[in-house]
């Protein structure tokens, strides 16, 4: 088995509005609780197959620290799971936009946060096949 390297360079974040409205207005969304993710084709400039971005309720979770906290926790969960999808993915191919929503109401631990991403990547490994 290849060395698979766990990074998230700059180009793998969504910063484009454009794409980000995409996803909310046209995207498919995925239930896995206490996330919710949606995500859609994207046509960005970066040989990456998925630009990912996280965001967190600021009304469920008032305090800054707390939403930063989860959102390193998906981004991290998210890093070690990547890979699984990067795999089936060659430079030419689709590339999708993902946005992964904090819908929970407490502060998930890193094994939730996990298990949830690995939810995530399942579903849109079912999608990209077909």
């Amino acid at each position: 088995m290849a060395h698979v390297k766990h990074t998230y360079p700059k180009a793998e974040r969504l910063k484009s509005v454009i794409v980000l409205d995409k996803a909310f207005s046209e995207g498919s969304k995925i239930k896995a609780f206490p996330v919710l993710a949606r995500h859609t084709s994207s046509n960005h400039d970066a040989e990456v197959p998925y630009q990912v971005a996280t965001t967190v309720s600021k009304r469920r979770f008032r305090k800054a620290v707390l939403r930063n906290r989860i959102k390193r926790l998906m981004r991290e969960a998210w890093r070690l799971e990547k890979h699984r999808l990067e795999s089936h993915w060659k430079p030419g191919d689709q590339k999708r936009a993902l946005v992964l929503i904090y819908v929970g109401n407490d502060i998930p631990t890193f094994a939730e946060c996990l298990h949830t991403t690995k939810k995530i990547v399942n579903v849109l490994l079912k999608t990209q096949k077909d």
